[in-house]
């Protein structure tokens, strides 16, 4: 394997799996929603965010491992390809990894704040929303994700892997939801 492709590579694979590790560690409370005085917050569960970190550790140590044994003969695949491939994956799924964590929502009396996975935060006031309508397949919690109309504004999704019934009680407004309150399976 070329030295700088080896080096890029394989400090993917290390490095980054290592940082999402790192923020585990010290960033997560390990809760996905938490109750304040004068609001909540919903964000991505943790055991979402820490199976995520766990897959780049394993497919990064796999990488590193292949790749070496690639350039000592132990396989005939040249580590050019090896490693590449590993890291790519790794790569894709610190991608992933970082935009779940930055999504959030915190509910307030009168309004919510999203915090999307791109772009900039976004606050609904809950007397503003014309509609809601469920979208997409359902999630682990049993909810398809939840797309808020507010007049006059983009509208707003909700992942079906946040608490959306909780959510739904604290917006408290179910005029505005096409088609109701789904079964839970």
């Amino acid at each position: 394997m070329s030295p700088q492709l080896a080096d890029l590579f394989s400090v993917a694979a290390a490095v980054l799996p290592a940082l999402a590790c790192l923020v585990e560690w010290a960033g997560s409370v390990g809760i996905s929603e938490r109750h304040h005085s004068h609001h909540d917050t919903y964000v991505i569960s943790s055991a979402l965010s820490r199976s995520l970190a766990f897959a780049m550790v394993l497919m990064g140590a796999i990488g590193l491992m292949l790749g070496w044994l690639c350039d000592v003969g132990g396989f005939d695949a040249s580590a050019d390809v090896v490693v590449p491939f590993f890291s790519s994956f790794v790569v894709v799924l610190f991608v992933l990894w970082a935009f779940m964590r930055r999504y959030r929502v915190s509910l307030y009396d009168d309004f919510m704040d999203v915090r999307p996975y791109f772009g900039h935060m976004r606050t609904v006031k809950y007397d503003q929303i014309e509609r809601m309508e469920w979208t997409g397949v359902r999630c682990g919690t049993g909810f398809r994700s939840l797309v808020i109309h507010p007049a006059g504004e983009r509208s707003v999704k909700l992942p079906g892997v946040l608490d959306l019934e909780h959510i739904l009680t604290r917006i408290d407004r179910d005029d505005a939801l096409v088609g109701g309150m789904p079964q839970r399976r």
